[in-house]
């Protein structure tokens, strides 16, 4: 079994299956910080239980891709796991702050 799909079977192992699943991949679709904003507005008001998932060095195995279909880009360059994760927590921060109307994001 090659490192992708080890990975694979370890994260739908973690998965309860009542959540959407979002790959957090760089292949996916790219938002700015406003239209990432109102894309999980809309998820939250459809009471979504969203789960993030980063990719590993290598991307995801193609059985994670075609089961979870929405996948979000945070750059088409490839980021270390650890600084993806700070990037996409200030994202989320950044929504979330645009969501209230704070003066954050400007």
């Amino acid at each position: 079994m090659d490192q992708l799909q080890e990975e694979a079977n370890s994260i739908q192992k973690k998965i309860s299956g009542n959540e959407e699943v979002v790959l957090l991949d760089r292949g996916g679709k790219e938002y700015s910080s406003e239209e990432f904003s109102a894309w999980l507005q809309k998820k939250l008001s459809a009471s979504k239980n969203l789960c993030f998932i980063i990719g590993g060095a290598y991307g995801f195995h193609e059985s994670l891709k075609k089961k979870n279909t929405m996948r979000v880009s945070l750059s088409r360059m490839t980021l270390p796991h650890q600084l993806a994760k700070v990037i996409f927590a200030e994202q989320l921060y950044r929504a979330f702050t645009i969501l209230r109307n704070e003066k954050y994001h400007h």
